[in-house]
C-alpha cells in the first residue's frame, strides 16, 4: 500500500467521483481508476460501487476512510511541525561565551536575533574558552565564543577575526596624548591590569621578549570589561580586545594602538560532526557581520 493510494482514496471520497479526484490531484481519471483498483486488491475490501451511473462508497470504504482521516489529520500535525522548525528551528538556542563577548558584543547580537525570532528562547552562559569548548563538545551548548582553542576534541573552531591588542588607559592620563604606538617602554612604573589565562600568557611573553618587562602587576582579572572599568577609575592600565575597548569608550578611557602587536583571536565553535540547526547558523552569521563591522 503505497502513499498515493490512500492519496487517490481519500480524493475520491471527499469529490463523489473520480474525475473531480482526478482534477484534485492533477492526474487523469484512468490513473485515479487504476490507483483505487490496486488499493482495493492489497486490501481485500470492495471500497467503491456503480450505483444508476454514480460511484457509491461502500461500508467498508467509510470504514477505511475514518482511519485514513486520522492519519491524515496526523500528517497534517507533521507539516505544521516541519514549517514551526523551519521558521524558528528547534525553539531554543544555547550560547556559551567567554565574559570578554558575553559583557558586549553578544547580547547586541542577540538582541537583533529575538528580533527576527520573537519566540525562540535564548539561553547565553559565561566562562572562559576551555569550558565554553567543554560545553559545546558535549551539546549543553549549541554553539560556543571563545578567545583561544587549545587540546579541545569534540569540536570544530571557526576563526572569526583576529584583531591587534589596544592599550587601555584613563583618560587624563600622560598617555592619552599622541597618536603613535605605545610600546613595552611606555608602561615602565605603571600599575597593570592583566587579564586571565590565555590572553595573559600572551601579553607576558611579549613584554618578556623585549626584555623591558617593569610593569607593575597590580591586579588580574578574566573579565576585558573589568579591566576597562578598573582603567577608567584611575587604578592602571591595560592591554585588551580593541572590540571590547570600544564598548567601554564612555567609561573614563582612552585608547592607544600598542606595538609589538598582541592578538586577540574570536573563534566560534561548533559540535564536531554534528549538523547545525537554522537558529545557530542565523546567530553565527549575524555574530561574524557583528565582529567585522565592530572596528
Amino acid at each position: 500500500m503505497r502513499f498515493n493510494h490512500i492519496d487517490a482514496f481519500r480524493a475520491v471520497m471527499l469529490s463523489g467521483s473520480m474525475t473531480a479526484a482526478a482534477r484534485e490531484l492533477h492526474t487523469s481519471q484512468p490513473n485515479i481508476s487504476r490507483l483505487i483498483g490496486q488499493l482495493e486488491k492489497e486490501t481485500g475490501l470492495t471500497l467503491f460501487q456503480r450505483m444508476s451511473g454514480r460511484l457509491q462508497a461502500t461500508p467498508e470504504a467509510h470504514a477505511f476512510y475514518r482511519d485514513v482521516q486520522r492519519a491524515y489529520v496526523g500528517l497534517n500535525d507533521l507539516r505544521k511541525s516541519a514549517q514551526s522548525i523551519r521558521k524558528l528551528g528547534t525553539g531554543h538556542l544555547r550560547i556559551g561565551a567567554v565574559p570578554s563577548m558575553a559583557l558586549t558584543v553578544v547580547p547586541i547580537v542577540m538582541r537583533a536575533f529575538s528580533t527576527h525570532y520573537p519566540d525562540v528562547r535564548v539561553s547565553m552562559h559565561t566562562s572562559d574558552s576551555i569550558t565554553v569548548a567543554q560545553w559545546t563538545a558535549s551539546r549543553y551548548c549549541d554553539i560556543g565564543i571563545a578567545s583561544y582553542i587549545s587540546d579541545s576534541p569534540g569540536v570544530d573552531a571557526q576563526r572569526v577575526r583576529e584583531l591587534d591588542g589596544v592599550c587601555v588607559v584613563p583618560e587624563a592620563h600622560r598617555l592619552a596624548r599622541g597618536t603613535r604606538a605605545l610600546g613595552p617602554r611606555d608602561l615602565h612604573g605603571e600599575p597593570f591590569i592583566s587579564l586571565s589565562y590565555g590572553d595573559r600568557r600572551q601579553t607576558d611573553r611579549v613584554f618578556a621578549q623585549n626584555g623591558e618587562d617593569q610593569r607593575l602587576l597590580a591586579y588580574e582579572t578574566q573579565y576585558a570589561a573589568a579591566a576597562c572599568k578598573l582603567v577608567g577609575l584611575g587604578m592602571g592600565v591595560s592591554i585588551v580586545n580593541p572590540v571590547v575597548a570600544r564598548h567601554y569608550e564612555q567609561a573614563g578611557i582612552a585608547i592607544r594602538r600598542f606595538r609589538p602587536r598582541i592578538p586577540f583571536t574570536t573563534y566560534l565553535l561548533y559540535p564536531l560532526q554534528s549538523p547545525s540547526s537554522e537558529l545557530t547558523r542565523d546567530f553565527a552569521r549575524r555574530f561574524v557581520q557583528h565582529m567585522h563591522e565592530a572596528v
